[in-house]
């Protein structure tokens, strides 16, 4: 499984956290996916997190950013590999902050494979 799309749902949430998302998210970043089955619009909703470290010189903690969610395309797709505990990624593909504010943060989520990718390298 492999899907790519815009994070829905990201015009809804406040603008100071669009800005301080487009401010911190980068290419290649991973999110977080969370159920949330009580979501009274998709029972499969899955919403998109982005997880920021807190900084153990300054002892602050980290913080969760709500981004949005899983279309509802692929809502119970995604909702049921995570009811199952499948491993399932979710990386930025791109950050557009010019671009009108469904169309800002692209994701890609996949089932990780410990395959090795022709021409790539062992670290």
């Amino acid at each position: 499984m492999k899907r790519s799309f815009y994070v829905a749902g990201v015009q809804f949430r406040p603008k100071q956290v669009i800005n301080e998302a487009v401010e911190s998210l980068n290419v290649g970043d991973v999110l977080s996916l969370l159920p949330e089955p009580s979501n009274k619009f998709d029972p499969n909703a899955v919403k998109i997190i982005q997880e920021l470290k807190g900084d153990e010189e300054t002892k602050t903690e980290g913080i969760s950013r709500f981004l949005g969610y899983v279309p509802k395309k692929f809502s119970s797709e995604v909702s049921a590999m995570l009811s199952i505990g499948t491993p399932v990624q979710c990386i930025v593909d791109e950050v557009n902050p010019s671009a009108k504010t469904y169309e800002m943060f692209k994701v890609t989520i996949a089932i990780p494979t410990d395959e090795k990718v022709e021409g790539e390298e062992e670290i």
